[in-house]
C-alpha cells in the first residue's frame, strides 16, 4: 500500500494524483504530531463532558440508530471554532479542496465533518457515504487520533477497491495523524471492532445541491 508522506516536499502533489488515479489516498503526518495530540485532547475532553451522541445512519425521517451497523459517538465540528488545531485541520484540508477544484473541476463547496469515538468493540458495518438519491458527499477525510496504535488493536478501516464492495480490500490502520481520503460515491468500507476504544475525525466535501 503507498502511502504519501505529508511532512515532505510535494506531498501535495502526490496526494492529488492517487485520488485521481485511484480515487482513494492514505497520507501520514497529515498534521504535527503537537496539533493531533491536542486533537485528541479536545476530543476525549468533549466526550466526557457529555457532547457526544450515538451516531445513526439515514438522514431526515429515515435516520435511526441501529447499533448492529453502526455503534460510534459523535460530535459534530463547528467551522467558525475557536480550537486552534481543529483550525490546522480546516486550513489543510482547504488546501486539498483548492487542488482538487483548480485540476479536476470537482465543484467542491463545503466541509462538513465530526468527531467520532468507537469504543472497545464498536464497529461500522459495510457502507457507502453517499445519502440515497443526493449526490452532495463527494470525497471522504477520515483522520486518526489514535496514539500508539498497534496492529493487533485491531480497529482498521477496511476499504472495498471493487465497485460492488465484494473483494480486493485494503485493511488500513487507523495510527495518529494519519488520513485516509476516497472517493465517497465510488468506495464501500466499513470500520473493523477494535480492542480498545478508537478515535478520529470523519468528515466530506460536499457539492452544492442543483
Amino acid at each position: 500500500m503507498k502511502i504519501t508522506d505529508f511532512s515532505k516536499p510535494n506531498a501535495m502533489e502526490e496526494l492529488v494524483s492517487r485520488i485521481a488515479e485511484d480515487g482513494w489516498a492514505v497520507v501520514d503526518h497529515f498534521l504535527p504530531a503537537d496539533s493531533v495530540k491536542t486533537l485528541r485532547k479536545e476530543c476525549m475532553a468533549a466526550h466526557r463532558e457529555g457532547g457526544f451522541h450515538v451516531a445513526g445512519i439515514g438522514r431526515g425521517g429515515d435516520f435511526t440508530v441501529q447499533e448492529g451497523i453502526r455503534s460510534d459517538e459523535v460530535m459534530w465540528l463547528e467551522p467558525e471554532t475557536d480550537s486552534a488545531s481543529q483550525k490546522a485541520y480546516f486550513t489543510q484540508l482547504d488546501q486539498i479542496k483548492q487542488q482538487m477544484n483548480e485540476q479536476f473541476f470537482m465543484g467542491l463547496n463545503e466541509f462538513e465533518g465530526h468527531f467520532a469515538i468507537y469504543n472497545e468493540g464498536a464497529l461500522y458495518k459495510k457502507h457507502l457515504d453517499a445519502f440515497r438519491g443526493q449526490r452532495s458527499r463527494v470525497l471522504t477525510v477520515v483522520f486518526y487520533l489514535n496514539d500508539d496504535w498497534a496492529s493487533d488493536d485491531g480497529g482498521e478501516l477496511r476499504l472495498y477497491l471493487d465497485p460492488n464492495g465484494e473483494s480486493e480490500i485494503r485493511d488500513i490502520m487507523p495510527i495518529a495523524g494519519r488520513a485516509v481520503i476516497f472517493m465517497a460515491e465510488r468506495f464501500w468500507h466499513e470500520v473493523l471492532p477494535a480492542c480498545r476504544d478508537r478515535m478520529s475525525i470523519t468528515g466530506w466535501f460536499k457539492v452544492r445541491s442543483t
